[in-house]
């Protein structure tokens, strides 16, 4: 099977990452060190619009980040200002202009001082994260300790960005985790929460699409079918895919929107038959670089998640419906969920859509 290549770490492109994290400027050398966060530890994060990977220290909502920055002088001494390190949250978006909302910002201030030799300078910033960190199509919600040696000309700086995920705990006591049952991988059962949608095409095709509910948390399956009840259109194949959507300015006069498609699957091949029912299985924990639903963050974006169902023609034309679904961080989930390797094979992925989720050609 045919699959895209993984896009290059950013610190195999060039020496950028080391040198953002180890700065030798105007007489002293910066890094930041952040306490029980090994190399082996940190999550790698692809980043779509650079088409690079990058890994960073992952970090739950909750969780204090910890460390110190170390200066160590490149000659005898070296005399500063002060020192201000920070920890701060950005969220961004950059389609035609950028615009950025600092929503987070703690910081430490350290006296001047003349060093002769390496020094740290510790730090605890304990303020609860409210985002979860991510890199999209053209938004970002980025935190990082940024570290500044003040001097009179020229103030020297360095910054490590870091990775957080945040569990929404109202969701994880509200809803069900289907995923816990018994029978997880080979029940059928529709019940009250399910939704259905009824779409034909010019009296000569009418199908239900099905499936189990509406909000999911990120290592659950979305179980649902296809029911065929008009089949006079010749069909070349069917599939399934989900798709993230970046609404940028949402609710505003200037929104825009940007879709990919980060996994399709084949449901059927050929025509089906009158009453036929398709099954569908579609595991999220398979799905790469999938993250919860985010809704108006900081007024910048918001990111919405869609099952996509088409239905392709022997002449080529595409018919497709889409539904929104909500998906959440479970308590439990703060560290990457490990995938039961039951997922469905996916496409190459389609970097955009152009559609307006609804049952077109």
């Amino acid at each position: 099977m045919l699959r895209d290549e993984p896009p290059p770490e950013k610190g195999q492109q060039s020496l950028s990452l080391f040198s953002r994290l180890l700065s030798s400027i105007d007489g002293c050398k910066l890094e930041v060190v952040l306490d029980g966060k090994a190399e082996e530890d940190k999550i790698k994060v692809v980043d779509i619009y650079d088409n690079v990977s990058e890994r960073f220290p992952l970090y739950s909502w909750k969780e204090p980040v910890k460390g110190r920055v170390m200066l160590t002088p490149t000659s005898s001494s070296y005399s500063h200002q002060g020192v201000v390190v920070e920890l701060i949250g950005v969220a961004s978006t950059f389609r035609d202009a950028e615009s950025r909302v600092v929503f987070l910002r703690q910081e430490r201030q350290f006296e001047p001082d003349t060093l002769t030799q390496p020094t740290p300078f510790e730090f605890v910033f304990s303020a609860p994260k409210e985002h979860e960190s991510y890199h999209g199509i053209y938004a970002k919600v980025r935190y990082f300790v940024q570290a500044t040696v003040r001097q009179r000309i020229k103030s020297p700086s360095v910054k490590e960005e870091v990775w957080v995920h945040r569990v929404d705990a109202a969701l994880s006591e509200s809803q069900p985790d289907a995923s816990a049952h018994v029978n997880y991988f080979r029940e059928t059962y529709f019940g009250p929460e399910s939704i259905s949608m009824n779409v034909g095409v010019e009296n000569v095709l009418h199908i239900e699409f099905r499936y189990d509910k509406k909000i999911f948390h990120l290592a659950e399956r979305v179980l649902g079918k296809v029911e065929y009840k008009i089949a006079d259109m010749d069909i070349a194949y069917g599939e399934v895919g989900l798709v993230r959507k970046e609404f940028i300015a949402p609710g505003q006069s200037g929104e825009t929107m940007e879709s990919e498609t980060l996994q399709k699957f084949e449901i059927m091949d050929g025509t089906p038959i009158v009453e036929e029912v398709v099954p569908i299985r579609l595991y999220l924990n398979s799905i790469p670089r999938l993250t919860p639903t985010y809704m108006n963050v900081a007024n910048l974006f918001s990111v919405r998640y869609f099952l996509n169902l088409v239905l392709v023609s022997q002449e080529g034309k595409r018919y497709f419906k889409q539904q929104e679904i909500q998906l959440y961080r479970r308590t439990g989930q703060d560290r990457p969920v490990n995938s039961l390797g039951l997922g469905l094979s996916a496409k190459p992925a389609q970097r955009r859509m152009n559609t307006k989720g609804g049952w077109s050609a």
